[in-house]
């Protein structure tokens, strides 16, 4: 069995690699500063799972491109509309 060598194959692999690595990485950072099941820690968990997955999607492009950025828009929206403070609440002040 003969290995490939095109460009194509190998950007493939290395992305593999890098979700791999992010999705073991990050799942060990969220574990060790964990102090349990909380929702926070279940929300960074399925950060974690969800953008290695979208990156590994793309490099493949198992998925058009149009649903590959509602998926990162999604996340993007989610990750930068969980704020906690400040803002507008709607009162007219």
């Amino acid at each position: 069995m003969a290995l490939r060598s095109d460009p194509a194959s190998t950007v493939k692999l290395l992305a593999m690699g890098l979700a791999f690595a992010m999705f073991a990485g990050g799942g060990y950072v969220v574990y060790i500063r964990s102090k349990g099941w909380g929702p926070w820690t279940i929300q960074a968990f399925g950060l974690v799972l969800l953008i290695p997955t979208i990156l590994a999607l793309a490099v493949t492009q198992a998925l058009s491109t149009e649903i590959l950025a509602t998926l990162l828009g999604g996340v993007a929206g989610y990750i930068f509309g969980r704020g906690t403070g400040g803002g507008s609440d709607g009162g007219g002040h």
